[in-house]
């Protein structure tokens, strides 16, 4: 994978563990445990693809 590819694909997946995060929220619906759990698995592995998308040092 290059560095574009883990940059958008990171970006793509905070947006999406955003969405499901905050959905049943504006919805009026409720939380399950497993929304949550794949609302912050995802946030997680955003996080971590852009991160690591530079070359050089880690976060």
């Amino acid at each position: 994978m290059d560095d574009s590819t883990q940059l958008w694909g990171g970006a793509a997946l905070i947006v999406f563990g955003a969405l499901i995060l905050f959905a049943p929220q504006i919805l009026a619906l409720r939380y399950t445990s497993l929304l949550l759990v794949v609302a912050v698995l995802s946030l997680a592995a955003g996080a971590l693809l852009v991160g690591l998308s530079r070359r050089g040092r880690a976060v």
